[in-house]
Order: structure tokens, then C-alpha cells, then sequence
């Protein structure tokens, strides 16, 4: 009965050891496609989408996105359903008209955010992961390309 204790503690704490779960640095870009691969976060030279044949660049859109309320207003199809924690911590859906809508920010440099950033990029599919440092902020942002555009398409907000 020990022999068949220790045997299993022994294969339980070589599993427990081997299961390595990889995370991003804060400001990286996770490529999924076949494979996943990290990458560095680099200075491209944007690419605008001039029609709907053109591949517009998610990095070129993104500091467009974060600096230009009008472009940023305009990559948003209203009404924008998000989800968003209550106060009783329960996820609750939110509507937001266009009226009603504040911009955001999702390009604040490390130094004067008080969480962890990283983009999650797939070929048509983007999410902004916002992780906080011992506060509870816990924030993704889903963006799709629909007709060679991006678009902000909803928020997932579980913060405590």
C-alpha cells in the first residue's frame, strides 16, 4: 500500500513539474496560426488598407485606433455589446450606444500602467490581454478584420 502511495505521489509531482505553461513577456505579440510563435514587438512600417483588397496592418490600425478618437469611433459598430463584472462580481452584458460610448486607450506606455499588456494576433483575429499587478484588473479586448478592416467587436471585462 506505501509502495502504491509513493508511486503515485512520484508520477502526480513528475507530471505537475513537466506541465510548462509558456507566457508572453508584457508587450509581446503571440502569432497564432498552425503553430504558436512569440515574437518581439518591432517597429513595422505601417500598411493601410487603400480598398478591400489590400491586408491593412493591425499595427498601423492599432496606434490609429488609440490616437484618433474619430478613426477609433469609427472602427466600432454600434450599438457595441460588451461584457462587464457588477458589483456583486456577477458578468453581466452592457449595451452602449454610440452616444454613450467613451474612448479608450489601449496603447499607454509600461511605465504608466499598473498592469501587463499583451496582443494575442491570429490572421483575422486580435486580443488585447490587460492583466493586473496585484489590483484585479483583468480586461480583454476582441478585434476582428471584416472586409480587410480591423474593428473593435466587444470587450470582456472580469475585473474585481
Amino acid at each position: 500500500m506505501k509502495t502504491i502511495l509513493k508511486s503515485s505521489f512520484i508520477i502526480l509531482l513528475l507530471l505537475i513539474v513537466s506541465c510548462k505553461k509558456e507566457i508572453a513577456p508584457q508587450n509581446t505579440t503571440i502569432l497564432k496560426d498552425e503553430e504558436e510563435n512569440v515574437v518581439a514587438n518591432e517597429e513595422k512600417v505601417p500598411v493601410g488598407a487603400s480598398d478591400k483588397n489590400d491586408i491593412e496592418d493591425f499595427n498601423h490600425f492599432f496606434r490609429l485606433f488609440n490616437h484618433d478618437t474619430v478613426f477609433q469611433i469609427s472602427r466600432i459598430n454600434f450599438p457595441l455589446k460588451v461584457k462587464i463584472n457588477n458589483d456583486d462580481l456577477e458578468l453581466v452584458d452592457y449595451v452602449i450606444p454610440k452616444e454613450k460610448y467613451t474612448t479608450i486607450d489601449l496603447d499607454k506606455k509600461p511605465e504608466e500602467r499598473d498592469y501587463n499588456q499583451q496582443l494575442i494576433l491570429k490572421k483575422d483575429k486580435a486580443v488585447i490581454q490587460q492583466r493586473g499587478i496585484n489590483n484585479g484588473i483583468f480586461i480583454d479586448y476582441f478585434f476582428e478584420k471584416k472586409d480587410g478592416k480591423w474593428q473593435l467587436v466587444t470587450w470582456v471585462d472580469v475585473s474585481t
